[in-house]
């Protein structure tokens, strides 16, 4: 049986910051209609059909058989390290399989990257709004955040610059999600890259580069990414196989020195000893089959294709209210922003009751204000349920404004 906590004990404890982005696949399991979730930035059910994953397993356990459940090496099975390391080049970045780490998913990745290299009261320079998950691992780790606005350029570095040079603030590190950003969808321009690399320079702190929706660009070119740059600034790269491949995998990696991979080796190893292998060797055989670039493509029409039904099916229930949104190049998210004082968590309430459900932009903050904003993924639903979707939000929209 349990015990309870005594009061001092319970003073004792550290404050844990988890995430209401997480939190809201418990709510919206909780509904007792069906709702229609833009809550979750996960891919497509049909995205996940298109993989065949059922084959992928089968043929890895025929063929390796108990070796494919058993542990594996710490930093990740090296056929896969090398994928990485060999996709990594190819989009300019200078690497090979001995710079990389195979994580559970992005989200262990910055946590290893937060045990290397923060100590509590470090300051960690962060968009505003922000990945939520991040935010919270930057304060469980005891780091001080300083929140910078995010612009249709991505980050403001100058804003950036001007407070850590008002406040006299030394920061350790800096966390951009530079393509198509948690939650807000924007893109960190050209200028403003080589501008974060050169602030981040002066102060000796690293750049955490997390790219999970890099490849999911539907309009315009592709930006050089900031561990592709001419810099002296530290650049730790993060990216993801569960926005393009199968997240309950829960396979990322991250790509830094040598001597960053020894260390987040060492930590990996007090927290799971190693990545799942059969997970890896699955994502493995998916690559040994070559059809990487023609999946990654169908991925790209099917969610411009969503992401054209959500701004059509906005525009259209939205006309004349003073709500707006932004217009991404790419990735799962629209940033909504309400008018006249109107709260997106009482939103919510309202919007659950109807039977529809997103992410209030209190979520991915500290201490600025979204609170009239909120997160819109179109990933999930399909083109009808998405219409469908922001039907039943207009009508919780008109009993909140009314």
């Amino acid at each position: 049986m349990a015990t309870q906590l005594a009061t001092g004990d319970r003073d004792r404890l550290n404050e844990i910051f988890g995430s209401f982005i997480d939190e809201t696949i418990g709510i919206v399991a909780r509904q007792t209609r069906d709702t229609v979730s833009f809550a979750v930035g996960s891919p497509a059910r049909e995205a996940l059909d298109l993989v065949g994953a059922d084959d992928l397993a089968a043929t890895v356990i025929r063929r390796e058989g108990a070796s494919a459940l058993g542990y594996t090496i710490t930093e990740g099975e090296p056929e896969l390290r090398d994928a990485v390391a060999s996709d990594a080049r190819a989009r300019g970045i200078a690497c090979d399989a001995e710079e990389v780490l195979i994580s559970a998913g992005a989200l262990q990745a910055i946590d290893l990257a937060c045990r290397v290299y923060l100590r509590p009261g470090d300051v960690v320079v962060a968009e505003s709004p922000a990945f939520a998950n991040a935010l919270s691992a930057f304060r469980n780790h005891g780091a001080r955040v300083v929140e910078v606005t995010v612009d249709d350029e991505g980050m403001d570095v100058a804003e950036a610059a001007r407070v850590l040079r008002r406040d006299g603030l030394h920061p350790r590190m800096f966390f951009v999600v530079p393509n198509f950003q948690n939650p807000s969808g924007e893109t960190l321009s050209d200028r403003r890259r080589d501008a974060l690399l050169n602030l981040a320079a002066s102060y000796g702190a690293v750049v955490i580069e997390d790219d999970p929706y890099g490849l999911l660009r539907y309009r315009g070119s592709e930006i050089v990414p900031l561990a592709a740059r001419e810099s002296p600034a530290q650049v730790v790269s993060i990216g993801s196989f569960s926005k393009t491949f199968l997240p309950g995998l829960r396979v990322g990696w991250v790509i830094a020195d040598r001597e960053v991979i020894r260390r987040m080796a060492a930590a990996k190893q007090t927290m799971d000893s190693s990545t799942g292998t059969l997970g890896q060797r699955i994502v493995l055989e998916f690559e040994r089959r070559g059809g990487v670039p023609a999946h990654v493509a169908k991925l790209r029409e099917m969610y411009r294709t969503k992401q054209e039904r959500g701004r059509v099916a906005l525009a259209r229930e939205f006309a004349g209210t003073g709500v707006t949104w932004n217009d991404p190049d790419g990735g799962f998210y629209f940033w909504v922003r309400l008018p006249g004082g109107i709260s997106s968590s009482t939103l919510l309430t309202v919007a659950l009751e109807e039977g529809v459900a997103f992410v209030p932009g209190s979520a991915f903050a500290i201490a600025r204000d979204h609170s009239e904003a909120f997160r819109f993924s179109i990933s999930g639903p399909t083109l009808d349920r998405i219409d469908e979707g922001v039907r039943r939000l207009r009508s919780a929209f008109d009993r909140v404004a009314s």
